[in-house]
């Protein structure tokens, strides 16, 4: 458990890891109106001198470091720190490296070099606000306990205060299970950033993957299971060389093709860590699987999970439309057509089916409820997810509006230049979910 700030002056502690000085004196320059105490460090191993010494409750790493880099250091920390906030700086030719950090270091958050002054303050208040949420469930967790160790000496009346407290231990749960939420924006928002993959593409392929999903009588947990892996199906990608699939899939040489296919185990291990997206995983995993037993771990038929051969339908035929698949993009109709020709062989004929009876794929569909920021009240919930105009996650859905989440979005729209259409739920009203 990491403890409540011990410094002498009952801050915080970040500490900030580069080899470089002038940025350590910007970080400083950066951090000096905020409330914490800040430590520097040149190297991951007076990081870990620091470390043994202090308690630290947020790291900040360079990737790039001598002797030691910033995966490495992070992979420590996970392991001897397991409770600090963990934040790794990389550019986008560190992928590798990134990668790396996200597996070793189970890192919590990732910011692009250069940085904004403005992201790494709500970055390290991000972290701290999720220790002190930690810290709080913990805290109600021991008294919880004590509450249950006296119920056999206290009457029935203080039956209310029991429930009270468990009340508050959802609450924290609830808070907590937001944080895994985060990490799941996190996770989409590195693979829309890379200019290599298309977030477009992604965020196409859910809402088809969604679509055929509803029809097949698939329940809340399947259908948000479908949603994100469609999201992020092709989060390998950040593991492969781009020229692995630059081009379209059936001009690849063979070489290429495979290592265009091994996508799936890169994903496997970067999900490993989130335990919570082991069913994500799973789909994503088994998404190149063929009905008829010929796909890469030879399952057949119905022993392939329903997610993974919903989301190859819906992955293949954006393929196809946007040129990935083919030589030449192709048209609704042609892309339908060429699916259906590997009906019983990769794909599945039910929901083949599904596809070849829907209309207007991918136009848009949120008309009646949507509205601007500027129309936006608290405890109005988000039906959809809303990204901006990089196809970056802005807020998730189920999101429930707050009087500081709808001025931080109007601020963004009126940069913008043009308003959101914001799909709102028809009545209004949120599921059991705690929204910052």
């Amino acid at each position: 458990m990491q403890p409540a700030p011990s410094t002498t002056d009952n801050r915080y502690t970040v500490l900030f890891v580069d080899d470089e000085a002038n940025i350590l004196r910007s970080v400083r320059r950066a951090l000096y109106k905020t409330d914490v105490n800040v430590l520097l460090a040149d190297s991951g191993q007076s990081a870990l001198k620091i470390l043994a010494s202090e308690t630290v409750h947020v790291v900040v790493s360079d990737m790039k470091m001598p002797q030691m880099s910033g995966a490495e250091l992070l992979e420590v920390v996970a392991e001897n720190y397991p409770d600090t906030f963990r934040v790794v700086l990389s550019g986008y030719a560190d992928i590798e490296a990134t990668i790396s950090a996200v597996n070793k270091g189970r890192i919590h958050r990732y910011l692009q070099k250069p940085w904004d002054n403005q992201t790494l303050i709500k970055t390290i208040e991000d972290g701290l606000e999720r220790i002190k949420l930690k810290d709080e469930n913990l805290r109600l967790e021991r008294l919880i306990r004590a509450q249950n160790n006296k119920l056999k000496e206290i009457n029935t009346s203080q039956e209310q205060t029991i429930q009270k407290r468990t009340r508050q231990i959802r609450t924290a749960l609830s808070k907590i299970e937001l944080n895994n939420h985060a990490l799941e924006q996190v996770i989409y928002n590195i693979i829309s950033i890379n200019p290599a993959v298309s977030g477009k593409f992604a965020i196409d392929v859910s809402e088809l993957a969604v679509s055929l999903a509803s029809q097949t009588g698939a329940d809340k947990a399947m259908l948000d299971n479908i949603r994100y892996a469609g999201l992020v199906c092709e989060l390998g990608l950040l593991g492969l060389h781009s020229h692995d699939f630059s081009g379209p899939f059936n001009k690849l040489n063979y070489q290429q093709q495979q290592n265009y296919l091994s996508q799936t185990r890169q994903a496997v291990q970067m999900l490993a860590p989130a335990q919570h997206l082991q069913p994500v995983a799973e789909i994503i995993e088994h998404q190149f699987e063929q009905v008829n037993g010929s796909g890469p771990m030879k399952k057949v038929g119905r022993d392939i999970p329903l997610g993974s051969r919903i989301v190859a339908v819906a992955r293949d035929y954006w393929r196809l439309i946007a040129g990935r698949l083919t030589e030449h993009p192709l048209n609704d109709e042609e892309a339908k057509g060429y699916l259906n020709n590997y009906r019983n062989t990769q794909y599945d004929p039910d929901i083949l089916d599904i596809l070849l009876n829907q209309k207007n794929i991918g136009q848009a569909r949120h008309t009646e409820g949507s509205v601007a920021a500027s129309q936006l009240q608290p405890g109005m919930y988000l039906e959809a997810n809303l990204y901006n105009d990089n196809h970056l996650l802005i807020l998730p859905r189920g999101h429930v509006f707050t009087a500081a989440t709808i001025t931080k979005l109007r601020l963004i729209e009126s940069e913008r230049k043009a308003p959101f259409s914001i799909l709102i739920k028809a009545d209004s009203t949120a599921d059991e979910t705690i929204t910052e």
